[in-house]
């Protein structure tokens, strides 16, 4: 599979490098290698059109501005191979650009993992893969329990990485280079029409305090239910559930 991401600035790329070093060194768990760049992704498909495709990514990066986002702390997705990631908060600004992605990708690709759909998607920056497990597990939480995960990262590229078949590798990157304005949005030159900022913020309300409720830890059913509450309170905001 491929992927349409943004790989992490210079200082967060480096914090997670260390974690994965960290885990294989302790615990001897390395699958996240399978994918060696920490990211998060917008968009995950078995093809893309790649003349199509980077015209877009180029188009897109270029009428935006750098802007931040903003982590929340573990996460697990439950399962027969579990995955332990660091959640990103989905603002205004992150969903702006991923729908738009979404829109002008349709066309370029094949395949696509709808797990990454806007109506479901939650940003995440993958910890372990591929070698965890219930056993492993209930040893590396323990392990990076007290370590503060809330971060702030600068979004400043969107990359495509490429499945060769025998590894995954950086096909291309591109870079945003436009510094933000101060009051305007990161994403004024997007053509896709914004959600209201209230609604956003409402929604971005009711996640955080899921996870502080939580302890900063989210698993694969509160994931769901969190999913369910958000769409829930977008459509009491939007006027939807009136008769």
């Amino acid at each position: 599979m491929h992927g349409i991401v943004s790989l992490l600035d210079h200082d967060h790329n480096q914090l997670v490098e260390e974690v994965w070093a960290e885990l294989e060194q302790v615990f001897s768990v390395n699958g996240v290698y399978i994918t060696p760049y920490p990211h998060f992704s917008y968009h995950v498909a078995q093809a893309y059109d790649v003349d199509k495709l980077e015209p877009i990514l180029k188009r897109i990066t270029s009428n935006i501005t750098k802007f931040k986002v903003r982590t929340s702390g573990l996460g697990i997705f439950t399962g027969i191979s579990p995955v332990l990631y660091i959640a990103v908060v989905r603002s205004l600004e992150l969903t702006q650009l991923h729908q738009e992605l979404w829109q002008e990708i349709s066309t370029a690709s094949s395949g696509v993992q709808e797990y990454y759909n806007p109506d479901q998607w939650m940003p995440h920056i993958t910890i372990g893969f591929g070698d965890m497990s219930k056993e492993n597990l209930s040893q590396i939480i323990p392990f990076l329990a007290e370590r503060d995960f809330k971060w702030e990262i600068t979004v400043n590229n969107i990359a495509l990485i490429y499945d060769t078949g025998t590894k995954q590798e950086l096909k291309s990157r591109f870079e945003i280079t436009k510094e933000p304005v101060p009051g305007e949005s990161s994403m004024e030159g997007l053509h896709s029409h914004a959600i209201p900022s209230e609604i956003l913020e409402e929604v971005d309300r009711l996640h955080e305090r899921v996870i502080r409720e939580s302890n900063g830890y989210v698993f694969e059913d509160s994931t769901e239910s969190i999913r369910q509450q958000r769409e829930e309170r977008m459509r009491q905001l939007m006027g939807e559930d009136e008769e």
